[in-house]
């Protein structure tokens, strides 16, 4: 098994599609020119092990994606983390994969149906674990298989998915899991500055008011990281700047306007096409950063909250923080490198170790206490008191009416969405109206309940948790925006505009 390669100049730098013929020995691997390739291997990755070995598909500790032939099988690479994943499509017996959803769908002549409105839902699916998510999206050329945290194996016939490698580690005490961060951080470095490298990486971190972040600036500064970026603020207000601790620990900060993504023409389209929300747009701002560099975050830091429950392993979650990074990193060309995600396979481990009696000095007590950062920020030297006092969110929320698409984008949305009336009528459904509504009746009852509601949870002191999260809850119900729910066919629809006409004729 062998590969053939089709430069790409014009695609995203980060970009592949693979397709895989049955009978045929070579496999056809269109990429963009930020991708490694060489006979027997390609990625868009760095992994915890020697970069000339390209063992990648042999470690959980991988981010990025590729593919490695062996003998008479191929195996694709996804990253070892739910915030990243690989996709893949059947057609006329052929396979193909690729680590971009806009990319294959150019590549197939597919389209999401634009009447279907649980597309943010079933993207949603994740949040619940790598063993319970949604596995498909139906498109008109037949159902694409979205694969988070496996591998994908072709072995000259059929294309299987296949489990991951994942070690068990001894996590039993703060030093051994720390040092596990710790080494494997190292071997990243080495890796991704290797010098076989046609493009090689540089850290870059993401630090905020926060614990998790921090934490793994903290973890990579011995291993080469020097540099950060930070929004100036949280959304609502008031400052999310990491910069105060990024300077005890010697690290220069970048501050990046939480608005500045505003600025770029139809900005929102990578981010909603990746997960249909888009919450990570803000890091548009940071383009000029981010280039080149391998983006340590804190995403899945949920594995280091005491209080959490019912996390089994799967990578469960609350929110879908960083999946909408999956189609815009391979556009500014840089790796996403989610620290937490590290060995959390264990996760039940790690919620034992916050617990155990070595940890409760690092336990501030309250809804949230995560003394395993803490032990790790604190132990550096970055005093308490100075990080961490309240969990802030940069995200930004599409499906608020406050906040729906920028001027750029809302012109060009509803003007595609007043072309797609066609696909309503043919089932004999009136159309949404393409004009942002004004809030509706519900709409309006639910701002007043959520008034009532939270002034009564101010008057009792919020002594019953529960008032505070309903009122939340009807204010989310006043503000939410109808046609937010057709925003992913749009951005999928500009997303494959970046791909072009992809050219299959030659194809295996």
């Amino acid at each position: 098994m062998r590969f053939e390669y089709i430069a790409m100049p014009e695609w995203p730098p980060l970009a592949w599609l693979a397709c895989c013929g049955p009978g045929e020995a070579t496999i056809s691997v269109r990429h963009g020119p930020r991708v490694e390739v060489t006979p027997d291997w390609f990625a868009e990755a760095v992994w915890a092990d020697q970069y000339a070995a390209a063992a990648f598909d042999r470690t959980d500790l991988v981010f990025g994606s590729g593919g490695r032939a062996r003998n008479d099988t191929v195996t694709f690479v996804s990253s070892g983390t739910a915030v990243d994943r690989l996709q893949t499509v059947t057609r006329a017996e052929e396979s193909w994969v690729s680590n971009s959803l806009p990319c294959l769908l150019a590549a197939v002549r597919g389209v999401p149906d634009p009447t279907f409105t649980g597309y943010y839902a079933l993207f949603k699916s994740i949040i619940g674990g790598t063993d319970r998510y949604q596995r498909e999206i139906s498109t008109s050329a037949g159902p694409v298989r979205l694969v988070y945290f496996a591998n994908l194996e072709w072995n000259g016939a059929v294309l299987r998915e296949v489990e991951k490698p994942v070690p068990t580690r001894d996590f039993s005490s703060f030093e051994k899991y720390r040092n596990f961060l710790s080494s494997t951080l190292g071997r990243l470095h080495e890796n991704l500055s290797a010098v076989e490298r046609r493009f090689p990486y540089r850290w870059l971190a993401t630090i905020s008011s926060g614990y998790d972040g921090l934490a793994t600036a903290v973890l990579a500064r011995s291993h080469g990281l020097s540099e950060a970026i930070s929004l100036t603020e949280a959304r609502g207000g008031g400052s999310d700047s990491g910069e105060t601790p990024a300077g005890l620990l010697g690290i220069s900060v970048s501050l990046i306007a939480r608005d500045a993504w505003r600025l770029a023409p139809r900005p929102e389209v990578p981010f909603i096409a990746a997960d249909a929300k888009g919450e990570d747009v803000f890091l548009l701002g940071a383009e000029a950063h981010l280039v080149g560099r391998a983006l340590l975050t804190g995403h899945y830091g949920i594995a280091w909250d005491k209080n959490v429950k019912g996390l089994s392993g799967g990578f469960e979650r609350k929110d879908q923080a960083g999946l909408s990074l999956t189609e815009y990193r391979l556009w500014a060309g840089f790796l996403h490198c989610p620290i937490p995600f590290l060995g959390a396979r264990q996760v039940r481990d790690l919620v034992a170790l916050s617990h155990s009696p070595e940890m409760g000095p690092w336990d501030v007590g309250g809804s949230y206490t995560r003394p395993i950062p803490r032990r790790i920020i604190e132990t550096a030297g970055i005093p308490r008191g100075t990080f961490a006092t309240r969990k802030r969110a940069g995200s930004v929320l599409f499906f608020h009416r406050d906040s729906f698409l920028s001027p750029s984008s809302l012109e060009d949305f509803l003007g595609w969405l007043r072309d797609q009336g066609g696909e309503w009528r043919k089932w004999g459904l009136v159309p949404p109206v393409p004009v942002p509504a004004r809030r509706t009746l519900r709409q309006s009852a639910a701002a007043v309940a959520a008034w009532g509601v939270q002034l009564l949870a101010r008057a009792t002191g919020n002594r019953w948790g529960f008032l505070a999260a309903f009122g939340r809850r009807l204010a989310l119900v006043a503000n939410r925006e109808p046609l937010f729910r057709y925003v992913f066919p749009w951005a999928m629809a500009r997303a494959k505009q970046r791909y072009g006409t992809v050219d299959t004729t030659n194809t295996p």
